[in-house]
């Protein structure tokens, strides 16, 4: 982890209220962003906002040997500080702290990775999904299927997707007509499944009791709110089937989303 001063590459729109945000990474020996991880980035002037925003990687492409990269957001307009990044323009500067938290791991070999996002989850999913695919062109697992919910089409992300897709809007405006869930529940992997997901709660609770019906792993990226991302205020913990807590922050945010206390979440 470093604090980076770097700057913006590009920035567009993707959806209706949804951005993204493409920068510069400095090398940092090895330790480069991987699907899951995130990134602090201090959304403002030099004192209001006060706290950083966190954000999911949505992609990283590395440079040649010895030599930094590109990495990427996918953000959302909810207030002031990201209202601020959206303003952004090439060229301008970023203040950056990452990559944090720990990413996803890879399922086993022969297993069907399927991949399910919604809302501002689509990030993080789709670099896990295009990391997942040179995987299984290595032979290290089969190709990964990624489903997508949305409200309707205007929040449909204008990115471009792996092959085989799935879009699912509560309205039909575009693709499937219903949930995620409600797509998932007629899908045949065709493998024995391993599930990743990032999105609402309720989304991830239904993934959570599917996962368990089919006795398949599954990883969950929670959403939650961060304020110092590091582990020292707590303020992300996360409810556990257990009792007590997890810090999304360090913990993960990625998780066994079998342990989450999913109702409590919500």
């Amino acid at each position: 982890m470093k604090r980076l001063d770097t700057t913006v590459s590009s920035i567009r729109q993707v959806a209706e209220g949804y951005y993204e945000l493409r920068f510069a990474w400095p090398a940092q020996g090895g330790d480069e962003p991987g699907p899951g991880r995130f990134v602090t980035i201090r959304a403002g002037g030099r004192y209001d906002p006060a706290l950083r925003r966190p954000f999911a990687f949505s992609d990283y492409r590395a440079g040649a040997a010895g030599e930094g990269g590109e990495a990427a957001i996918v953000f959302q307009v909810r207030g002031r500080g990201t209202a601020h990044m959206a303003g952004l323009r090439p060229g301008d500067s970023l203040d950056a702290l990452g990559p944090l938290g720990k990413g996803f791991g890879r399922p086993a070999r022969g297993a069907r990775p399927v991949l399910v996002a919604g809302g501002i989850g689509v990030g993080p999913m789709l670099y896990l999904a295009a990391t997942l695919a040179e995987d299984a062109a290595a032979g290290l697992c089969e190709a990964p299927i990624l489903a997508m919910g949305f409200r309707n089409a205007a929040f449909a992300p204008d990115i471009d997707l792996p092959a085989g897709a799935v879009i699912c809007t509560d309205d039909g405006s575009s693709g499937f007509k219903g949930t995620v869930a409600d797509w998932l529940a007629g899908f045949d992997p065709g493998s024995p499944p391993a599930f990743y997901a990032c999105g609402p709660a309720p989304m991830m609770a239904a993934v959570a009791r599917l996962a368990e019906a089919r006795r398949a792993p599954y990883e969950a990226a929670v959403e939650q709110w961060m304020a110092c991302g590091v582990g020292a205020c707590a303020g992300c913990a996360v409810p556990v089937k257990s009792g007590g807590f997890v810090r999304a922050c360090v913990d993960g945010p990625v998780l066994d989303g079998s342990i989450v206390d999913w109702e409590a979440s919500r």
